[in-house]
């Protein structure tokens, strides 16, 4: 049978329940439906499904979902008659059309991303709603991962010393030393790893669709999602509906290749470069030339760069290494177009202070997941396109891309998938490919070279679109509802070419001074805080830079426990109980982060105490979950 690794934390199943007669007559609904025969064809031969019953997923939003959830036990190995079973964690979520389309089965990325720890979240929940309102929606997390049983997560960390010059090749020992201890960590429970690639993967998929009665179903995945689901298409083309895929991670695309990354920095670079906001600020070789500068003078003569640290003083070495290792640096990110190309100017311009913190960041190196890499290095790479990497002229600039593979390359012990593998796959099947022209992650020559085999494949180019460019689509071109609606029930669509989601907005003044008080926050700088207040900042503005949940700069104080910080903002009218998107107020935070001085200050000044967060927690509920007495009495103002 499965096993868990001994003190392993699992996330909780949604305990929310629907109430009253609606619970009632969706229950009934939904165990009608449930009865084969009852809409489909109950499939001979099904997997067993274990532990089924119904639940209730409460979104952020405050909005419910009845779903099934399940687990579906299969063999940990199919090329072995008698071996271990491994426990495949899914929800089902019932159509509200009285005649659904074949069902979407949605793939997560990764390897090994949670779909199902992360459904609550509103961007997934509105996306689960509208293919409910053509099909019933399957969730599962993959062999090994999420809340599939064993979960090949792995503990410890390694540290290298912080005053020798950072490299990829001084990190290589530590790595491989981390990734052999999973391995024989795993090994001993009994894990064959061989087992953890792409083709179990595909036959999970397979096994769920007939242990859940279905005939055909629809595909629809990102990144490594896109990577799975066209093997699937591959291994099962009679399963297969249609597919959706963005993020394309064709078959030999597991590892990356630089002149296709470096193609999409020129693309992102034009457009810092056309905009007002960059006039004058751009040297003559743009910012490309600027970072290749930058990468020139640093292998000539590395600088060193003062950092304080947990109240220690460190020389760090800054190199061109560290450099190329940022060299892409939240390139593209569309809400915040302005940090790369002001992450490689102040480079240039000698500003070393961020690759130095990512030199002491990277030496803390954390183990490396067994099931992630156990897919990926089942997946490989074929020899032609490891020969055009390495001889690839982009390294020169960007330099090793890959070096994690490079570096754990035959650490794993997992058997190769094979060039039969990694060859295109051909089909008629329909297919839609939706990709970003800013997708620092996968170039879009991926998805031109998956869409040449694909006899009914259309690919939509997402002009400015990132790796999520489906989601780019959803939040910034309405028209997708409608056309995604027909493909999903079958009908035939023509989808346009080229999306162009349009320019990015960069900063006016007051937009960075209200930057500057969100960091000064963090940093309990009071001068900071009162200096980006007269330049135009809002003391009440909602940080979204980093989470859509978003922090004020008063959460950011609480959570850092500045109280220093917490009393100017204050004064100048800071709301104290605020909340952000999901429901925190200052108080949540500060408790969040055991910051006890400043929850102390919050309720002197009187933060209310009884304020719910969307999930249902108040202060005090969170200081009891995490089983802070000191906090605990501080809010039940028995404090001694």
């Amino acid at each position: 049978m499965f096993s868990t690794r001994k003190g392993q934390k699992r996330s909780p199943y949604y305990q929310a329940k629907l109430g009253g007669d609606k619970a009632g007559i969706l229950l009934l609904l939904y165990f009608m439906l449930s009865i084969p025969g009852f809409g489909y064809t109950q499939n001979e031969g099904a997997s067993p499904l274990q532990a089924v019953k119904l639940d209730t997923i409460k979104a952020e939003t405050g909005e419910h979902l009845l779903v099934e959830t399940g687990r579906l036990e299969l063999p940990e190995n199919r090329l072995k008659t008698k071996g271990r079973t491994i426990s495949i964690a899914y929800y089902r979520v019932r159509s509200t059309n009285p005649s659904p389309s074949s069902p979407v089965f949605l793939l997560a990325g990764g390897p090994g991303s949670s779909w199902m720890n992360t459904v609550h979240k509103a961007d997934r929940f509105k996306e689960i709603k509208f293919y409910q309102a053509y099909s019933d929606v399957v969730i599962f997390d993959q062999r090994g991962a999420g809340r599939s049983i064993p979960n090949l997560e792995c503990e410890g960390r390694k540290n290298i010393d912080q005053q020798l010059p950072f490299s990829f090749e001084r990190l290589k020992p530590a790595l491989q030393e981390l990734a052999f201890a999973c391995r024989a960590y795993w090994e001993e429970e009994g894990v064959d790893l061989s087992a953890y690639n792409t083709d179990e993967n595909a036959a999970d998929v397979n096994a769920l669709r007939a242990a859940l009665g279905y005939n055909k179903i629809t595909l629809i995945g990102g990144s490594y999602g896109s990577h799975l689901g066209l093997h699937i298409m591959r291994k099962f083309p009679s399963i297969v509906d249609r597919a959706i895929f963005y993020g394309i991670e064709g078959p030999d695309h597991t590892w990356d290749k630089p002149s296709g990354r470096l193609a999409t920095l020129r693309r992102i670079a034009a457009a810092a470069t056309a905009d007002s906001y960059y006039e004058g600020k751009i040297p003559e070789g743009g910012l490309l030339g600027a970072l290749a500068a930058t990468v020139e003078r640093l292998s000539k003569r590395p600088a060193t760069v003062q950092l304080k640290h947990r109240g220690q003083t460190y020389e760090v070495v800054v190199n061109q290494e560290v450099v190329q290792a940022i060299a892409d640096y939240r390139a593209g990110k569309r809400s915040q177009p302005e940090v790369w190309p002001n992450t490689i100017l102040a480079m240039y311009n000698g500003d070393l202070s961020l690759p130095a913190r990512a030199a002491m960041g990277m030496r803390s190196i954390p183990s490396p997941d067994a099931m992630s890499n156990a897919m990926d290095f089942a997946s490989g790479i074929s020899s032609s396109r490891k020969k055009r990497i390495e001889s690839d002229p982009a390294r020169k600039l960007l330099g090793d891309i890959n070096w994690d593979y490079t570096a754990m390359e035959n650490t794993w012990g997992v058997k190769d998938l094979g060039d039969e593998f990694r060859k295109n796959i051909v089909s008629d099947i329909p297919t839609l490919l939706v990709h970003g022209t800013w997708d620092t992650s996968t170039p879009i020559d991926n998805a031109h070279e998956v869409l040449a085999s694909l006899k009914k494949g259309q690919l939509i180019e997402v002009i400015g679109g990132t790796h999520g460019a489906l989601y780019n689509l959803y939040e910034h071109w309405p028209k997708i509802y409608p056309l995604l609606a027909r493909f999903i029930q079958g009908k035939k669509v023509k989808f346009p070419k080229r999306v162009d989601l349009g320019p990015v907005t960069f900063p006016t003044l007051a937009v960075k001074a209200q930057a500057k008080l969100w960091e000064a926050a963090k940093l309990g700088d009071t001068l900071g805080l009162e200096k980006a207040i007269l330049e135009g900042a809002d003391v009440n503005a909602l940080d979204t830079r980093r989470s859509k949940n978003g922090r004020r700069a008063l959460n950011w104080a609480a959570y850092y426990n500045h109280v220093s910080a917490i009393k100017v903002l204050l004064k100048h009218g800071a709301d104290i109980d605020a909340t952000n998107l999901s429901g925190f107020t200052p108080l949540h935070h500060a408790v969040e982060n055991k910051a006890i001085e400043a929850a102390r200050y919050l309720i002197d000044q009187g933060a209310d105490k009884g304020i719910a967060s969307k999930s249902g927690r108040t202060p005090l509920q969170s200081a009891q979950g995490m089983a802070q007495q000191e906090l605990i009495r501080l809010l039940l103002g028995t404090e001694r």
